[in-house]
């Protein structure tokens, strides 16, 4: 067989291998997709009570989400207040006691993708493809002593990032993403732990998120609420 054959036959044995991938990572979404049937499609909001463990400090916080992809989250303690809001359309804000008169400001660039990201209701699985997202299988580990498969998540922006879905249940146990940091990119790994039901969808009551083998902080849910009806106003900017 002459070079050039050979090296048709490499290619195509790539293609295929990385066609399989895609094939398999769209299944696993899918299956992620599915995984409440129409309890999921159901749920439209939800109101959450809990607590944030940043190093010694405890710091409570309500949020409120509604579909597709609202998203208010407000952090407090008897001397501040944090209020972070998303209204879908209009750029991320975020107010703070104790800058500018708590005054809304704009949030930064990395911020504010960050918030619009954790502000999709159903998160990036569910209708990958109309969000932009490719996904592809990485493989299997063990993720909080269950397997799950890993999956590569490109963006239309090309940013990458990795998802673990539990093979049990088909729910999203950890995500790795990067960020910058100085002149360093930095792995942030957020562990999803504590699932319970809620209007018959499992919801994460413990979030952990580390980087570099610390831990950043600790979210606990103390009480979440399906449904709740969301006043007037909730993500508008004063």
């Amino acid at each position: 067989m002459c070079a050039p054959r050979r090296i048709i036959c490499l290619a195509a044995m790539l293609t295929l291998a990385i066609s399989g991938q895609a094939q398999l990572g769209h299944e696993i979404a899918r299956k992620h997709a599915a995984r409440a049937g129409e309890k999921l499609a159901a749920l439209t909001a939800l109101r959450v009570e809990g607590r944030t463990f940043i190093n010694t400090e405890v710091v409570p916080f309500t949020l409120v989400a509604q579909r597709p992809n609202r998203l208010r989250v407000e952090s407090f303690t008897p001397l501040r207040r944090v209020v972070q809001v998303y209204d879908g359309q209009s750029p991320p804000w975020i107010s703070h006691s104790e800058s500018k008169s708590g005054l809304p400001q704009d949030m930064g660039a990395g911020d504010a993708k960050d918030f619009i990201a954790n502000a999709d209701f159903d998160g990036p699985l569910v209708n990958f493809a109309e969000k932009g997202y490719s996904v592809d299988y990485a493989g299997e580990e063990k993720i909080n002593g269950s397997t799950a498969y890993k999956l590569l998540l490109m963006s239309k922006t090309d940013d990458i990032f990795f998802l673990w879905v539990d093979a049990e249940n088909s729910e999203v146990v950890k995500r790795t993403a990067y960020r910058v940091s100085g002149d360093k990119r930095v792995a942030v790994d957020t562990f999803f732990k504590d699932f319970r039901e809620v209007a018959g969808v499992l919801q994460p009551h413990r979030i952990e998120t580390v980087a570099n083998g610390r831990t950043l902080y600790i979210m606990l849910v103390d009480r979440m609420e399906a449904n709740v009806e969301i006043p007037v106003g909730t993500f508008a900017r004063p």
